[in-house]
């Protein structure tokens, strides 16, 4: 009998589905587990006096798995707590941390590979700290500032020569150039409801690595836009980094705890990389494809080994 992969993704995600049925071509018994089903379809206990730690059961039609039975972790994506809804809304928010709970506790407490770590993909939230972390550790990122202070944000700007981008402090959204035009009054004025990121603008070629254990693959994007996520179609070409460059790549996995990811740099004319992030989820299947890189086959072989 194969091993038993718990796979925390979605049916919904093509690169879930992707990952499934890779691993159940080596023999491999997936479980699914997407966490907005939790507690609605799928059943868990954990028992920390048992041996076997209690169990995961996908639905009421599979069999029971014990926890201590499986053997390694793939977190493509997780969906989040899902809350039905409810008039109370105290009552919506105790059942909501109830289950953000329940599902900490199960995935801290696997024995077992996990790619990533529960804590090191929790840290991902956090990209301030990754940042202060990486620049630690003589990592060339950029200048950075998080702030809901407009005057803050008006002097980094100044400092910066005008010359600075935006985002979401979180993520989830393309990457902006900030402008004269933008710093109006009631953009300002919406710092007092959300934070905002500040970078200075590093000019160059977009360059992610995909680290996976010990291998590196790395490749260009050239893209037009400043933000290479608005350009879908943007060309992709494989590289080969500068041993520097690598030893680098490998570090910053290394102090965030990660055993596989998508790092984000950018080469600048005179040659220097500076980095940005390293996503402990990437989507990678298209840059897989471009390159004809093997990524999902990397990621296999390290939940499968022994």
């Amino acid at each position: 009998m194969g091993k038993n992969i718990l796979l925390i993704g979605s049916e919904k995600d093509t690169s879930s589905m992707d990952m499934q049925k890779r691993l159940a071509a080596r023999n491999a018994h997936v479980i699914l587990f997407d966490t907005a089903k939790y507690p609605y379809e799928i059943k868990i206990t954990f028992d920390a006096n048992s041996p076997a730690c209690g169990y995961i059961q996908e639905n009421s039609g599979n069999l029971k798995i014990p926890i201590s039975e499986i053997n390694a972790v793939y977190r493509r994506w997780s969906n989040g707590v899902r809350v039905k809804p409810e008039e109370d809304r105290l009552l919506q928010e105790i059942v909501y941390w109830n289950i953000e709970s329940a599902i900490g506790s199960f995935l801290k407490c696997l024995d077992c590979r996990q790619v990533n770590p529960y804590e090191s993909v929790e840290m991902h939230k956090y990209k301030g700290y990754q940042l202060k972390l990486m620049k630690q550790n003589n990592i060339r990122i950029p200048e950075s500032i998080i702030t809901n202070d407009p005057d803050e944000l008006i002097d980094f700007y100044e400092k910066n020569n005008k010359k600075v981008i935006y985002k979401p402090v979180r993520g989830w959204a393309n990457t902006a150039i900030l402008t004269d035009d933008k710093l109006t009054a009631e953009n300002l004025a919406s710092l007092s409801n959300s934070p905002v990121t500040a970078q200075e603008l590093i000019e160059g070629t977009d360059i992610r690595a995909y680290i996976v254990d010990k291998d590196i693959y790395a490749l260009e994007i050239n893209a037009k836009t400043i933000d290479f996520r608005a350009e879908n179609n943007a060309k992709r070409i494989p590289i080969k980094l500068e041993e520097s460059v690598i030893e680098d790549c490998f570090k910053i996995n290394d102090i965030l705890g990660l055993v596989f990811s998508g790092i984000d740099m950018k080469r600048t004319p005179s040659g220097e990389y500076v980095f940005f992030e390293a996503n402990p989820t990437p989507v990678f299947l298209y840059d897989e494809e471009c390159c004809n890189y093997p990524i999902s086959e990397s990621i296999v072989n390290l939940l499968l080994k022994e």
